[in-house]
């Protein structure tokens, strides 16, 4: 049996599906077969790609005996990690079918080229060694770069479906499915050849580094030269020196550089440098005082001063890192294996640019299945190259056609608490200072073991006050702790003073105690970047923290389902008896049909599934169903103290801010902090578990806003997309970690030659095209006199079903068109927020007209869509020589006589509806009139939750998230949804 080259072992297989039909047209086609003997047929084509990788010296060394080949199998080894070399034209192998040899001498060719003209007809070894002395490995490099700047059109079509593969989940096998199968339309590559491609193409080769099989620490640093572990005693290496797990770090340079190829993407990327600062607001992290002080900062790297200032060149990039953990198998035996991705964004893009997936920048994922002892160790690659772009890396702009020095700099570390607290070096609650933010002494449990910390120091145990807690001055009785305003802020020059003490200590006994003491476990790799201070570039992440943690925990608290109330002695007021909780459930779970789907993801029974819930959901029902199926449940004390969190929430998701507005909140979060102590921990010392470092951060949260920017910045709903993302495509327990890598890798290869090449970039932009209705085809209604406007309507009108709202609106659906009986259980998105213009005086008859602008709520019945004529038509009985004289004057009014389309809005209002959702409660009971209005004053879609907590027949609670409020969404909609509205 004859071994198949891997590279054309796709092409074989299409070759061999079509002897049959070649047989059969075998005798039609003799002649012309006699004719073109030596040609190229299309199907018994050369792979072009292997013979330029022979040539250029990229696969010298294929064994074509080897077993794999024939089996079509390529492991993760066989990517080669050595720099392309020239090699030798004598110990070039026999390359597979190849191009058609050159007419021998004297033979009748006509076209045959003479020996003068192009001089290749005797070609002696002497030649090829002349040649292979003057093309030298500088214009191979240069041969390489030019062959990959041009694509063949099967290229871009492999490109694009190896694009559509990746994010579209879809496997390698449907891949070859699909190359086969339209292989008569479309020429697509294979799997092998694609990735071989993209890798050459994009530049990004990931850096190995070998790592402890149990994830104790990577072999770099100080473990560079262990032969074994020198914390868990494993071996490095196997009995063929190869290491049990490596870890694949993503260099970024190569992805920065790329961004220049590409005009729009440089056009984009002028957004922070072209962004317009005003005094006093907060509304990007380019209005922070981070980002002010760095740019007034001059860089330093390794000691040495570069003379240039941070960020202060319209080509530098900022970027922000990210990391979390993630578990890689939801169902099994090993729920617990985890890995860590690390990822970056672009914040030179806007805002709405930097979150979506295809501009996400992976980094590399840290294999599990065990937590990481040491992760600065895997990080000192990403440090290198860090400090390698602040010195500046020669790139080339093709906007300009020049070479600049492109200088990137991280400015945010974000992350879980956990994360955070590893990368930071920080001993978080098992320290007598937890907090990253500040030095608040703690109050240790003796029995849970760990250091909590309440701003009042516990009433019913003084003998557990530490002593830096204690008044000296304070009446007995009297409450003590510390001020919520005034909280003693660790800065980078204390740090580094209580690292000297640290490294200072005699013995290891000393050091321990010294790092329990400030709470630190050492020196982070991350402080050698010159843009990144602890803990000033490590701001509280909103989604953990708010969502996850404390949301979460509290709801857990009113259910009496959190884990530290089982075993602990009541009663506890703030625990909902069981049939409220049931109806609670219910109505969070019968919100969904009422909400559209573009608000929230279907919410399901929060009492029985909160653990289904993800941070989405939790932002949803926190801000917009909690208020409604609570009140009237809850005790009204811990119902006031909850929406005080709503009020905190609403800021803290606000697209737009002011510093006035943040320093507000700050005494708002104070206010909640020291409110939820009082109601929950009531200062008693068996109740500090409810006292987490979840409660205390929030304290330290406006001060990341004016220090890094609006949450929204740094929160993780894209790392949670990305972990996502991770995830899905481990389909094998035998090799996750490999599988994920290789993933990984491929995202951001794609991602790099898609900067380089929009034909590709257009393969990341499927999905549903937005076309609102133009500001052109619709117009308000004129003001005309009663009666007059009868004779325009016409018999007839279209009916619309649904509609968008321009400049990425919300997406309305007419209630009359919906089916409320489907199977497919569709969301309402019928229910809408609308404005119209009212008399301020109604109520009084004998007052002054003075109109004025109302807000409504109601059902969006009908569509209508009419067209009227632009001018009054003429009555039966006007005189003819007024008719003579409009004749004439046709030509001057022919213009103002087009017909003009109106599109009217049917609406049922919300019955004894009055105010704005957005800043009150707003509730009603039935629907009442119908009325018409032009479509434009429909402003946007609403939701409503019907809840028993107030009234015993039941109320409509209206939902309005119009304010400008960030959307807290898992997934940014990049591809269109296929779930209807």
């Amino acid at each position: 049996m004859g071994l198949i080259d891997a590279d054309n072992a796709g092409d074989a297989a299409d070759n061999a599906t079509t002897t049959d039909d070649d047989e059969e047209n075998s005798s039609e086609d003799e002649d012309e077969d006699e004719d073109d003997d030596g040609s190229l047929g299309e199907d018994n084509h050369m792979d072009i790609d292997m013979m330029a990788d022979d040539l250029f010296g990229q696969d010298n060394n294929v064994d074509y005996n080897n077993g794999n080949s024939e089996m079509g199998y390529h492991s993760e080894s066989d990517r080669s990690t050595t720099p392309s070399s020239t090699g030798s034209w004598l110990n070039m192998p026999t390359p597979p079918p190849s191009l058609p040899q050159t007419p021998p001498p004297g033979s009748d060719d006509e076209e045959q080229p003479s020996e003068d003209e192009d001089g290749f007809a005797h070609i002696t070894e002497d030649d090829y060694h002349e040649y292979e002395c003057w093309y030298a490995e500088d214009n191979i490099l240069e041969l390489n770069e030019m062959i990959a700047e041009t694509l063949t059109e099967e290229e871009v079509s492999s490109f694009k479906m190896a694009a559509i593969q990746l994010f579209g989940h879809i496997s390698e096998r449907d891949y070859e499915c699909i190359r086969y199968s339209f292989k008569q339309h479309i020429r697509l590559m294979s799997i092998y050849r694609v990735h071989k491609r993209l890798s050459q193409l994009s530049g990004i080769n990931p850096i190995t580094v070998d790592c402890c099989t149990n994830i104790c620490h990577a072999f770099t640093g100080r473990y560079a030269d262990e032969e074994v572990c020198s914390t868990c005693q494993h071996p490095c290496f196997d009995s063929n020196r190869k290491p049990f797990k490596v870890f694949e770090y993503l260099p970024t340079t190569p992805r920065f550089q790329g961004y220049y190829n590409n005009p729009d993407m440089v056009k984009a990327m002028r957004y922070r440098h072209d962004y317009i600062r005003e005094p006093g607001k907060v509304d990007d992290y380019i209005d922070s005082t981070l980002y002010s002080d760095l740019r007034n900062t001059k860089i330093v790297v390794d000691g040495v001063g570069l003379g240039v200032n941070f960020l202060n060149r319209r080509r530098d990039i900022a970027y922000m890192v990210m990391l979390d953990g993630v578990n890689i198998f939801e169902k099994g035996m090993d729920k617990s294996a985890t890995c860590w991705p690390i990822m970056a964004q672009n914040m030179n893009l806007p805002a709405s640019e930097r979150v979506k997936l295809r501009n996400i920048i992976p980094l590399g994922i840290i294999p599990g299945p065990f937590q990481p002892k040491d992760f600065d160790s895997f990080l000192e690659p990403f440090v290198d190259e860090a400090l390698e772009q602040a010195r500046g890396v020669e790139t080339y702009d093709a906007t300009t056609g020049t070479k600049f020095t492109l200088r990137a700099h991280p400015i945010i570390i974000t992350g879980d608490m956990q994360a955070i607290k590893h990368i930071t070096q920080m001993k978080g609650p098992n320290g007598k200072r937890p907090c990253r933010a500040c030095e608040m002494n703690g109050v240790h449990h003796t029995c849970r073991k760990s250091y909590y910390v309440p701003l009042t120091n516990p009433i019913d145990k003084p003998d557990a006050i530490p002593d830096d807690r204690l008044d000296p001055d304070a009446k007995p009785g009297e409450l003590t702790g510390y001020d919520p305003l005034d909280l003693p802020l660790r800065t980078a020059h204390r740090i580094n003073k209580q690292l000297d003490k640290i490294d200072e200590a005699r013995n290891k006994t000393q050091c321990d105690k010294l790092e329990t003491r400030f709470g630190l476990c050492g020196d982070s790799i991350l402080d050698h970047i010159p843009s990144i201070k602890r803990p000033d570039s490590y701001p509280h992440e909103f989604l953990h923290l708010f969502l996850l943690n404390h949301g979460k925990e509290l709801f857990l608290l009113w259910s009496g389902k959190h884990k530290d109330l089982v075993g602990h002695p009541g009663p506890f007021e703030f625990v909902l008896p069981v049939d409220a909780l049931v109806a609670i459930g219910e109505e969070t779970k019968e919100a969904t049909k009422s909400f559209p789907a573009q608000f929230t993801r279907a919410m399901p029974n929060i009492y029985t599934h909160a653990d289904a819930c993800c941070g989405e959901s939790w932002c949803t029902w926190l801000i917009y169903i909690g208020p409604a199926v609570m009140r009237g449940r809850l005790q009204q004390k811990y119902y006031d103290h909850y929406m005080e969190l709503v009020d905190i929430l609403r800021c803290l998701l606000s697209v737009t801010n002011t510093r006035a507005r943040i320093d507000r909140l700050k005494i708002e979060v104070a206010h909640y902090v020291q409110g939820f102590e009082e109601l929950y921990y009531r200062y008693q010392y068996e109740r500090l578990f409810l006292c987490k470092l979840t409660v205390h951060a929030i304290l330290h949260v406006p001060d990341d806003i004016i220090r890094c920017g609006p949450v929204w910045v740094y929160w993780s709903f894209s790392m949670e997309r990305y972990c996502r993302e991770v995830t899905f495509c481990v389909k094998s327990k035998i090799l996750p970690y490999t599988t994920i890598s290789k993933h990984v890798i491929q995202l951001a290869q794609v991602g790099a030659i898609s900067c380089r090449f929009p034909e590709i970039r257009k393969a990341l932009l499927f999905g549903k095209n937005d076309v609102p209705v133009g500001e052109k085809a619709v117009s308000k209604m004129e003001q005309v006199y009663p009666g007059s406007w009868y004779k325009f309507i016409p018999k007839r009108c279209d009916r619309w079903g649904k509609l968008r709202i321009a400049d990425g609106g919300d997406c309305i659906r007419a209630a009359k068109v919906c089916n409320p009986t489907s199977v497919y259980g569709k969301r309402d998105s019928s229910f809408i927020r609308f404005s119209y213009e009212k008399d301020e005086n109604e109520d009084d008859p004998h007052a002054e007209v003075k109109m004025v602008t109302a807000v409504g709520y109601g059902r969006l019945d009908l569509i209508l869509v009419i067209t009227l004529a632009g001018k009054t038509p003429p009555d039966d009985d006007d005189d003819e020589n007024e008719n003579e004289k409009d004749k004439e004057d046709k030509g001057e009014d022919e213009d103002e006589a087009e017909p003009i389309t109106h599109v009217l809005a049917q609406i049922t209002e919300a019955k004894g509806v009055e105010g704005d959702a957005t800043t009150e409660l707003i509730t009603y009971r039935e629907l009442g009139r119908s009325f018409v209005l032009d479509i434009k004053n429909v402003e946007h879609v609403a939701a409503r939750v019907f809840t028993r907590g107030q009234e015993p027949n039941g109320e409509w609670v209206v939902v309005d998230r119009s304010q400008g409020v960030a959307r807290a969404e898992f997934a940014v909609n990049e591809h269109g949804s296929d779930e209807e509205d």
